[in-house]
């Protein structure tokens, strides 16, 4: 089965982006913009995305609908589509492409599997440079999506049971977002005691892969910290599913919500040590 047309759900940062690599090389992208923003509507059109107007349009001509939406809103499009499906006897494949738990993903297949072909998926990397991202992909027909490739995506096939790629791409969410709230934690307290170039210099002596860490990752949370938030009770979600406690992911959602909530972009930032600065510059004022 080929993929002549894609519907794209959430026409967001890796939506549009997505969805203009497919357009780019050929594929007819579609999409419902019912009730969604200006902003969103001037992204499909940038995008080359067609506004079909509702779900049932847009599952009954797509050979794949891609779910690309905050962890939050995933079960409930889903959801939608199966109906959608249901109610026109259509039978495309689905591809549950949030950061989402693999139990998360798993309910979903349950919800909506008689009437779609779930198909699990997890993106590592980021919407500016979309060709050097993978595409995990996991369940019985993943293969069948991963002709993605053919359009300038790199995918691999995780095996055929779905939830493998929505595991990795939360174990390595939990990782670069959860470990670098971690960092710059620690960094706002070596700041506030005025020891910041002596522990900045232990991290480098002693340590220097996580201070190179670091200063690649730190500088991007407090933009993105709202969004990513979503993301560790999936992690939290997914560790308590298999036997170990998740409370530590459940804290840095805490922490990374608290983040978010102060409104700062520091992607033009340095390092992580100047980060930690501006942070707490900002709840001092």
């Amino acid at each position: 089965m080929g993929l002549e047309t894609v519907g794209v759900l959430g026409i967001g940062e890796m939506g549009t982006a997505v969805a203009k690599l497919l357009h780019d090389n050929g594929v007819r992208v579609v999409t419902t913009l019912e009730g969604r923003s200006d902003k969103t509507k001037a992204n499909a059109v940038k995008a080359g995305v067609q506004d079909l107007g509702s779900m049932e349009e847009v599952v009954g001509v797509s050979d794949l609908v891609l779910s690309m939406l905050s962890s939050n809103a995933a079960p409930g499009v889903a959801h939608q589509v199966g109906e959608a499906a249901r109610s026109i006897g259509a039978h495309p494949m689905f591809g549950e492409f949030n950061a989402v738990a693999p139990g998360t993903v798993q309910a979903i297949e349950a919800d909506i599997g008689d009437t779609v072909d779930v198909v699990d998926g997890g993106i590592v990397g980021g919407p500016g440079n979309l060709p050097a991202a993978t595409f995990y992909l996991s369940g019985p027909r993943a293969s069948e999506v991963a002709i993605m490739s053919e359009f300038g995506f790199t995918t691999r096939v995780l095996g055929d049971v779905v939830g493998q790629a929505s595991g990795m791409k939360l174990c390595y969410a939990g990782m670069t977002k959860g470990l670098s709230t971690m960092a710059l934690d620690l960094l706002l307290a070596a700041t506030a005691l005025g020891i910041e170039e002596t522990v900045l210099e232990q991290y480098k002596r002693s340590m220097s892969g996580v201070l190179q860490f670091m200063d690649r990752f730190v500088p991007g949370n407090p933009k993105r910290a709202v969004r990513r938030a979503e993301e560790m009770p999936e992690v939290a979600a997914m560790m308590d599913s298999l036997g170990f406690s998740g409370s530590i992911h459940r804290a840095a959602y805490e922490r990374m919500k608290w983040l978010g909530e102060l409104g700062m972009d520091t992607d033009g930032a340095a390092d992580a040590a100047e980060v930690a600065k501006l942070v707490i510059d900002a709840t001092r004022k």
